[in-house]
């Protein structure tokens, strides 16, 4: 794409408290490398690869797969599905 670069992303992380993630700042907000995936970001924040197809994924309020890529100024949130009996 003309005019892309490969300077850093500037994305915003919002998660479930019940998550531990490492890394994200207080504000949530994150500088990844240009073409990083969902996947990697979680890999990044410490969250093990087997559970990360738990996780329900969202960018700017729309679901989104492991694959997606980020884009500068995502808002991703991240919730964890919690069930019970």
């Amino acid at each position: 794409m003309a005019g892309e670069t490969n300077q850093p992303v500037s994305i915003t992380v919002q998660h479930s408290p019940i998550l531990k993630l490492k890394g994200n700042t207080p504000d949530g907000r994150l500088e990844v490398p240009a073409g990083t995936t969902v996947q990697a970001l979680l890999g990044r924040l410490g969250v093990p690869d087997g559970q990360q197809r738990y996780l329900l994924v969202y960018a700017n309020g729309k679901k989104q797969s492991l694959n997606y890529t980020l884009r500068r100024d995502d808002a991703v949130q991240l919730f964890l599905p919690i069930g019970g009996g």
